[in-house]
């Protein structure tokens, strides 16, 4: 029996996400942190700082490319740990995962079993299962791709990025889920981008919307910075090891 596939899409959501992430910023209130008085490349110079800082945060994205739309609602944290869902493009189901350290769960639906394994197989492989998460670590070849979603400092280090020749303006306040931000508009070869920079307490990054490409486009909004990341392995009777597939 063939193991299911790591969405193809993986790789290139997240760089897309943080190609857009390093080109911007966002959105204020001037009695709070003062960030909406600042220039534009100040505000995208303090975002970064910011972000590149953070210890766990909620990252919601979805990226659209040729190959369709790939979604993602994850939280992680600095020491390893996540938890959230993954869509690939094609809307041919989701992926639940769940990651502490090294170890990590992943329950993929009925719909994405078929959709990742060919003919009769996925019927096997949907009855193997039974509706449990499949269990392994971060050396796994068929769970490292999705592991790698789950790499917060992957996109610290992509958020202390500066891109050459950027040309930022800065733009009108709003705000994100009710959170005060400043606007920014970013350009950058083929990159177009807006974001939103709160403007209460540290000057997050909090919300970006953007074309990489022609052909990308990227929306991604972030929240939950520094709160505890609940990411609770399900019980050994709800897993099965992702081995018995292979």
């Amino acid at each position: 029996m063939s193991a299911p596939r790591a969405p193809a899409a993986r790789s290139a959501a997240a760089a897309a996400v943080c190609s857009l992430i390093l080109v911007g910023a966002g959105a204020a209130r001037a009695d709070d942190n003062g960030i909406a008085d600042k220039s534009a490349r100040a505000i995208a110079d303090a975002s970064r700082e910011a972000m590149s800082g953070v210890t766990s945060m909620r990252m919601v994205a979805k990226v659209t490319d040729k190959a369709g739309t790939t979604a993602l609602d994850l939280r992680f944290d600095v020491e390893g740990n996540c938890v959230g869902a993954v869509t690939p493009p094609g809307g041919s189901g989701t992926a639940d995962i769940i990651k502490r350290g090294d170890d990590v769960w992943m329950k993929l639906d009925d719909a994405l079993l078929r959709a990742q394994i060919p003919g009769f197989a996925a019927e096997d492989a949907i009855a193997l299962v039974n509706g449990r998460y499949l269990h392994g670590t971060t050396h796994s070849s068929l769970l490292r791709g999705f592991a790698e979603l789950c790499d917060l400092d992957f996109f610290k280090k992509e958020f202390s990025s500066k891109p050459a020749n950027e040309q930022l303006t800065k733009g009108a306040r709003t705000t994100v889920d009710s959170r005060p931000a400043i606007t920014v508009t970013s350009r950058h070869d083929d990159e177009t981008g807006t974001y939103q920079v709160s403007t209460e307490d540290k000057p997050y990054l909090l919300r970006i919307q953007g074309t990489e490409a022609p052909d990308k486009q990227v929306e991604a909004s972030f929240s939950a910075f520094d709160e505890p990341v609940p990411a609770e392995p399900p019980a050994p009777a709800d897993s099965v090891d992702v081995s018995r597939l292979q």
